[in-house]
C-alpha cells in the first residue's frame, strides 16, 4: 500500500537511508511481531518497533513489575497487556495496530512459534545476545540457541531491546542472513557471533 503524506512525514527519516527508502517502509508497515514471554527488553524493543510503524501485538496476561518504561506506564502494573498495549500505541503510532504482520520477539524465557521472524533477547554466559531467524531459517537451529540463554540483566534492557529492533528490521528488509546471533558485552562492544548448528544444518555444510 502506498505512502499517505503524512506517513512520509512521519518516517522521512528512515525513507532517507538507503537500505529503506520508501519501498521498505512499506514493508515495515506491513510487518509485525507478537511479543512472548515479559520483560523489560522486550518492552523496549517493541516500542521502538511500533515508532518504526511495525505493528505489536501482545499476549493475554497481565502487565508485570519491571516492565513500565516505554511502552508500559507504573498505572499498567496488573492491567492486561492487551489493553494496555493498545492504550500505549494509540498514541505512540497508530500505525503500530494496524497490520497483523508475522513474528515473535521475546525476552527468555519465551517460547517461539509461528512462520515469521523471530527475535530472541536474553543473557549468554558473560554477555547479553540476540538471536534471529528470518522465515527461511532453520527453527530447530534457532531454539538450540535460545535453550543457552538466561534472562538478560535488567542493566542491559535499553541497549538489548534496541539491537533487538534493529535486527527484526532488518529481517523484515531482507538484509540478514537466515539466522544469526550478535552479541553485546557489558563494555557495550557488539560482537557477532556463529550461531550453534542442529545436527541436520551441521552435516548439510
Amino acid at each position: 500500500m502506498p505512502l499517505s503524506d503524512n506517513q512520509v512525514l512521519r518516517y522521512s527519516r528512515q525513507i532517507l537511508l538507503a537500505d529503506v527508502g520508501g519501498q521498505g517502509q512499506e514493508r515495515l508497515l506491513a510487518s509485525g511481531i507478537a511479543l512472548t514471554g515479559a520483560g523489560p527488553a522486550q518492552a523496549v524493543a517493541a516500542a521502538y518497533l511500533a515508532a518504526a510503524g511495525c505493528s505489536v501485538r501482545g499476549p493475554n496476561r497481565a502487565v508485570m513489575a519491571g516492565e513500565q518504561g516505554f511502552l508500559f506506564t507504573c498505572d499498567d502494573l496488573g492491567r492486561s497487556s492487551i489493553d494496555a498495549l493498545r492504550a500505549s500505541l494509540a498514541e505512540m503510532n497508530p500505525d503500530a495496530l494496524a497490520g497483523p504482520g508475522e513474528g515473535c520477539l521475546g525476552e527468555v524465557p519465551a517460547a517461539f512459534s509461528g512462520p515469521g521472524a523471530w527475535i530472541a533477547l536474553g543473557r549468554g554466559e558473560d554477555r547479553s545476545e540476540v538471536l534471529y531467524r528470518a522465515p527461511t531459517g532453520c527453527a530447530e537451529c534457532f531454539l538450540q540457541n535460545v535453550t543457552a540463554l538466561s534472562s538478560p540483566p535488567t542493566s542491559a534492557s535499553a541497549l538489548l531491546g534496541a539491537l533487538g529492533a534493529l535486527v527484526f528490521q532488518r529481517v523484515c528488509l531482507g538484509l540478514s542472513e537466515p539466522i544469526g546471533r550478535l552479541a553485546v558485552e557489558d563494555s557495550g562492544a557488539l560482537l557477532q557471533l556463529t550461531p550453534r548448528r542442529c545436527g541436520q544444518c551441521a552435516s548439510a555444510q
